[in-house]
């Protein structure tokens, strides 16, 4: 099997289940693992929407370069992850599971960056570490405004953010 085979049937494999884990909440919003999260919105817009970022940079560059499969598919295992840590209820059964979406995402994330748009490690850094803040904040105020429960209180958003830091600082590294 060659490294090229292997990458498509993994990124084939990652959004198969994605699309099945975003049918899984679409159809049971009331679940209790999805229930007060806005998980169904969340999935559908940011998932569904990013998880499409690399087939359209690659449409929309003017010099045809091969398809970035193994960057792709580390894109996509942050967005898998997350969904998957839903779908089996690992957040809700497990206090700490999320810190490992956490640091995978944002440094997964950050590698991806770095690859696709040319960036140094620093800019990578940066940007991983300024949307995982977004992203944290996003969560918050979704609990405060809507009466979500995504939050469990400082100390989850600081665990989250120091996950991230970690996260990107270990992927950048070993990216080298």
């Amino acid at each position: 099997m060659t490294s090229r085979f292997a990458a498509v049937a993994l990124n084939l494999t990652l959004r198969v289940w994605i699309a099945c884990f975003l049918v899984e909440v679409l159809t049971h919003p009331d679940d209790r693992r999805f229930k007060g999260k806005a998980i169904p919105v969340r999935n559908l817009l940011i998932v569904g929407g990013l998880s499409l970022l690399f087939p359209a940079l690659h449409l929309f560059r003017r010099r045809r370069a091969r398809y970035p499969w193994w960057t792709d598919d580390l894109w996509l295992s942050l967005f898998w992850l997350d969904m998957a840590g839903n779908s089996f209820d690992l957040y809700d059964r497990y206090t700490h599971f999320d810190l490992i979406p956490h640091l995978h995402g944002t440094g997964a994330s950050a590698v991806a960056i770095e690859r696709a748009f040319g960036s140094t490690r620093r800019q990578a850094f940066l940007a991983s570490n300024a949307l995982h803040a977004a992203l944290e904040a996003q969560e918050y105020a979704t609990d405060v405004l809507f009466g979500t429960h995504n939050v469990r209180g400082w100390w989850d958003s600081a665990g989250d953010l120091l996950a991230g830091l970690l996260g990107t600082a270990i992927y950048l590294r070993a990216e080298r």
